[in-house]
């Protein structure tokens, strides 16, 4: 007999997605009224049998077919850089350890890895993280989307959607018409259970890159057309786009693996494994590359936010902000000030010491 006092979530489109990534089944409709073309989540899902082989029809390369970004020396020296934050204590790490073990599902590994303080939680009104969040955003039309759902990445983090943003980076939000939707999205994680299949977690990973390079792209060619007119500005954009920006980490709790993600000029996205590092062995050294990752990706954020910025000829922070950001010295933030009033010599990024 049905509990009378259960609440049952609506039967709206977003908690049937929800329900669809959570069974990894695969939900087809012909009837085009029942949806829309761009939020439905009508295709195979991350975690279904045929996902893999149709992702690769869609140009989203396996990790072994793969090469290399250009860029990849400048990643691997960002994702190495010594952190001065406090690390955890030897006992601290063996309660980990031993919590790890006993987590048999990835709501469990997620948890005590954000006890664990091994990501980064960022103290900032413009960049945040949104867990388990449908991406609608994105046209089921584009190449490597079609015949699959809806994204759905464990952990997403970026810029809020609001009025200061440039119009561009507005337009192209990865959580369509949602309240607290981000956009320039750089980085994603998976979760996995302590026996579950990391492999599954790095196809589910090059989806997650290949949507977030796409969404870079498309904001980047519309920053390179409105700079066309501008003295200077074109080559500023030119140089963001060049170079690789996505990252996304899978984990299980005791090992970490960071991945590149980049499109080549025919239109295949890669993926490529650029470090890993074990959780548990070498705990600090694994705490440091994901955090590593995550301030890589978040300045990659800001830095599109900027020239966007430029591009259209608009101050993204007013006096105020600027003067309170500057203060406290937020590398990424400096970063937006100086691409915007210095950025006919070309400065674009700078890192500060990360903690």
């Amino acid at each position: 007999m049905a509990n009378p006092d259960a609440n049952p979530l609506p039967l709206t489109r977003q908690n049937l997605e929800l329900l669809n990534s959570l069974n990894g089944d695969t939900m087809r409709s012909d009837d085009p009224s029942l949806i829309g073309p761009s939020d439905s989540n009508l295709g195979i899902s991350t975690t279904s049998s045929g996902f893999a082989v149709q992702a690769r029809e869609n140009g989203i390369l396996y990790e072994d077919e793969s090469g290399p970004p250009y860029d990849v020396d400048t990643i691997h020296y960002h994702l190495e850089q010594h952190r001065t934050s406090t690390q955890p204590s030897e006992h601290t790490h063996q309660r980990y350890c031993q919590a790890i073990s006993r987590s048999h599902n990835e709501a469990a590994v997620a948890t005590k890895m954000d006890q664990m303080g091994i990501l980064k939680v960022y103290d900032n009104d413009h960049y945040d993280c949104a867990p388990n969040r449908i991406i609608t955003g994105i046209p089921e039309e584009v190449d490597f989307r079609k015949g699959l759902s809806n994204p759905v990445p464990d952990r997403i983090e970026g810029l809020y959607v609001n009025q200061e943003l440039p119009s561009a980076l507005c337009n192209r939000s990865l959580h369509r018409d949602e309240r607290g939707a981000l956009t320039s999205c750089h980085f994603a994680l998976e979760h996995k259970r302590t026996d579950g299949d990391l492999g599954l977690a790095k196809l589910q990973a090059a989806y997650y890159g290949a949507t977030m390079v796409y969404a870079r792209n498309q904001a980047l060619d519309q920053a390179k057309q409105d700079a066309a007119h501008q003295q200077g500005v074109g080559a500023v954009v030119d140089k963001v786009a060049g170079e690789t920006g996505v990252l996304t980490c899978t984990t299980d709790g005791q090992e970490a693996h960071v991945f590149a993600h980049y499109c080549d000029d025919q239109g295949q996205y890669h993926q490529h494994r650029v470090a890993s590092e074990s959780l548990l062995e070498y705990p600090n050294r694994g705490r440091q590359l994901i955090r590593n990752a995550q301030d890589f990706a978040r300045n990659k954020a800001f830095e599109v936010a900027a020239v966007l910025g430029i591009a259209e000829g608009k101050t993204w922070l007013d006096e105020e902000e600027k003067e309170k950001e500057e203060k406290k010295r937020d590398s990424a933030l400096t970063l937006c000030i100086a691409a915007r009033h210095h950025y006919k010599v070309g400065a674009i990024l700078e890192y500060d010491t990360p903690s």
